[in-house]
């Protein structure tokens, strides 16, 4: 699964794709970290031990992207449905990009149809490095500094496109 840092940078590019960057650089800012947080926000399962389940789904991006709009969370969006755009595109990246990344836990994958299906949904074509939440293990942090390196070269040239092309 990727990492915070994969995660975040997919979220700002995906509430960008649909919504526009804002111009005054703390209102950016503050639209960035909006959308970085709802695009980590997935992995709070692992506090709860349901990694990988309803959290990771198009179902919980329905939910969140309806609370978003109903409490008009700062994305940078005037309207309600721009709000739910944003918060939706940013959220349903997650589990997205889960599915595209090295799996060793059972069960593989993340339940991407949830609540239509309680399946997983994993792809044999891996793009992210795993990462790994045993810090204490030998090799771990190396690891996870490479498959964060990995990330950043995938998807901070992609968030810089969005940004560009956006942005007018």
């Amino acid at each position: 699964m990727p990492s915070p840092l994969g995660h975040s940078l997919a979220g700002v590019a995906a509430g960008w794709a649909v919504g526009r960057p804002l111009r005054p650089s703390r209102a950016l800012m503050v639209q960035a970290m909006t959308l970085a947080i709802i695009g980590m926000a997935p992995d709070l399962d692992l506090l709860w031990g349901r990694h990988s389940r309803e959290t990771h789904s198009i179902g919980a991006a329905l939910i969140v992207a309806a609370i978003a709009a109903w409490r008009r969370w700062p994305v940078g969006a005037h309207t309600r449905s721009g709000i739910f755009a944003m918060a939706l595109a940013a959220w349903g990246i997650h589990p997205i990009l889960d599915v595209f990344s090295v799996d060793n836990d059972p069960p593989l994958g993340v339940m991407l149809w949830w609540p239509f299906s309680n399946g997983f949904v994993h792809s044999a074509q891996s793009i992210f490095d795993p990462i790994s939440r045993y810090w204490t293990r030998s090799g771990t942090w190396p690891q996870n500094f490479a498959a964060a390196g990995h990330e950043l070269k995938l998807l901070a040239p992609l968030l810089g496109l969005v940004w560009y092309l956006r942005r007018r």
